[in-house]
């Protein structure tokens, strides 16, 4: 009966365990929490609605309208900066200041941050000249879901 149960014979010499095994590496990237992204969104769309607000005052404070009209629709002598007819691809024959192409939101705040206010050129900030753009291409349905910056200015498209 001790034969059973094991008593008669040696006990097994101890060994080491062997090395746990590493844990899998996942093969898939998890996706952040569903709240991260509408929130991001929301600081998005809250910075892109604080530019634009600055941007509209900047239009006022800088006296813009006084060439460009108060809506931005423009004149016989000055182009429409809001609207349908706003930032035409190709320069309007006859242009004193524009010469070169807009394609993008870069493209228009380089000429607004070197040719703007025109009694005052190159006055505007980074941020000033991003904010009026951002406004006049915003009323005129460009699609912009971010604030606008020279950095990211590339990434928008006129048409």
């Amino acid at each position: 009966m001790l034969a059973a149960c094991g008593g008669s014979s040696k006990p097994a010499p101890a060994t080491t365990p062997p090395p746990a095994a590493p844990a899998p590496t996942p093969t898939t990237t998890e996706a952040p929490p569903a709240e991260a992204a509408p929130q991001n969104d929301a600081v998005a769309q809250a910075k892109l609605a604080e530019q634009y607000d600055l941007g509209k005052k900047i239009y006022v404070e800088k006296k813009c309208a006084s060439c460009h009209g108060d809506h931005g629709e423009g004149n016989p002598k000055n182009p429409a900066v809001i609207g349908a007819n706003a930032f035409p691809e190709q320069p309007p024959a006859g242009a004193k200041l524009r010469t070169t192409p807009f394609h993008t939101a870069a493209d228009v705040l380089a000429f607004v941050k070197a040719k703007m206010p025109i009694k005052q050129p190159g006055t505007l900030t980074d941020d000033e000249a991003a904010a009026v753009t951002s406004w006049m291409l915003s009323e005129s349905k460009v699609a912009i879901d971010h604030k606008l910056t020279a950095a990211n200015a590339a990434s928008v498209k006129l048409r």
